[in-house]
């Protein structure tokens, strides 16, 4: 059964405090990167490239969720426009989807 969320509030959030944990994520993610980056080449360590490809990902969605507090747009699905709950922010604050569209995602 789906709830229909797109009436529904986004949660009350400190944005304050969130773009400063998300700063930090970021800056902690930028040092992984330094940390890899002279053997981060599939032929070279594949370990290493794994670990910066998968870091780099997750900086894209620390950005673009930081781009979405500026916006206005935070704690929003982009996809269907509903709040994402406060728990699944608390556990991923860069969380892009709500839980029933991240499971239409993960179907693919």
């Amino acid at each position: 059964m789906s709830l229909d969320t797109t009436s529904r509030p986004a949660p009350k959030l400190n944005h304050a405090r969130i773009r400063r944990f998300l700063q930090e994520q970021l800056h902690e993610r930028e040092a992984i990167l330094r940390d890899v980056a002279p053997t981060a080449a599939p032929n070279v360590d594949p370990v290493s490239w794994a670990t910066a490809q998968a870091t780099q990902r997750v900086m894209d969605q620390i950005t673009a969720a930081l781009d979405r507090l500026e916006a206005g747009t935070y704690g929003r699905c982009i996809r269907c426009g509903g709040a994402i709950v406060a728990a699944r922010l608390d556990v991923m604050p860069y969380a892009e989807n709500c839980i029933d569209c991240q499971r239409n995602v993960d179907r693919r």
